[in-house]
Order: structure tokens, then sequence, then C-alpha cells
């Protein structure tokens, strides 16, 4: 009888304590890299950190179009209108591209998280938090159970003399 008692009394206690929430990530890794990225790659100065993480490939086209930036600077056409030309532009959309493409797929930029899908070591960040969902919800319809044992209201005394019919539906 003690033993009966005492399992609802800690499951009760505990759900009186604090309800498990489920743990998620509130930002995604990759998300945190992207937001070091620059507006602009081309007004990153080159002692920037994050010249580093970029390819040689991908940074020696970032110079090499910074200087054909500066010699279209000295045309009459930018002279006169103050723009660069629609080939200028378009490089410029691709090497921004490229740039970001290089500093997100970085061996040191996907050293800092290897999984960043994972909760754990088995479930993925969105199977964890649906698994906390369920045992949660679980543990909550447990409580007017645990509190009808608690207070003794799911059977009937024993201790009578007379004979109890049962009145609660169970067998």
């Amino acid at each position: 009888m003690k033993y009966s008692l005492l399992i609802p009394c800690v499951s009760l206690s505990v759900i009186l304590v604090g309800c498990q929430t489920p743990n998620q990530v509130n930002s995604v890794p990759l998300a945190q890299v992207q937001a070091q990225l620059p507006s602009d790659w081309i007004d990153v100065p080159p002692t920037d950190y994050r010249m580093a993480y970029l390819d040689s490939a991908t940074r020696a086209g970032l110079v090499s179009f910074r200087k054909t930036l500066a010699n279209e600077r000295l045309t009459t056409a930018y002279v006169e209108k103050g723009v660069y030309t629609d080939a200028s532009y378009n490089q410029w959309r691709e090497i921004n591209e490229e740039c970001n493409k290089s500093y997100c797929a970085n061996a040191v930029t996907i050293g800092k998280n290897l999984t960043p899908e994972l909760a754990g070591t088995a479930l993925s960040v969105n199977e964890a938090y649906m698994n906390s969902a369920v045992v949660g919800d679980v543990n909550l319809r447990q409580v007017q159970d645990d509190w009808t044992r608690f207070w003794l209201m799911n059977k009937p005394s024993m201790m009578s003399p007379y004979p109890i019919v049962n009145t609660g539906g169970r067998p």
C-alpha cells in the first residue's frame, strides 16, 4: 500500500514542480554564418578576417574585379554618367554570390558544427522537439489519474466489513 501511493505522489510532485518543455534551437548555425556575410564583398577591405575564409580562386577573382572597377572608373563613360556598365553590374552580382558560397562552404565554418541538424546523437532538432511534446502531453494526461490515486478515489475501500458495489465502471 505504501509503494502504490508513493509512485503517484512522486509523479504528481514532478508535474507540480515544473512541466517539461521541449528545447528547440532558435537559430540554425548556417543562419549565424550568413549573418556574418557582408552586404557587398567589394567594400570589404583586404585585412578583414572574412577574406581569409575565401578560397584562393575566389579571393583572386575578387581582387581582379576590384581592379576592373578601378579601371572602369577612369573611363569617360563613368566620369560623365557615374554609372558602371551592365556587364560590370552582372559580374559584381556573380562575384558577391561566389564569395558568399565560398565563405559558407569553408572548412573552418563547416567545422564549427559538423551536424547542424542533429540535436543529439540520433535525433534531429524537429524529432527531439516532437518527442518532448509527446512525452509532455502523455504526462499531462496522466495528472488526472495520479490525482485520483492520490486521493484514493480510483477504487472503493477494501476496509469495509460489508460488501461494496464497484460504481466506478471499472471491473
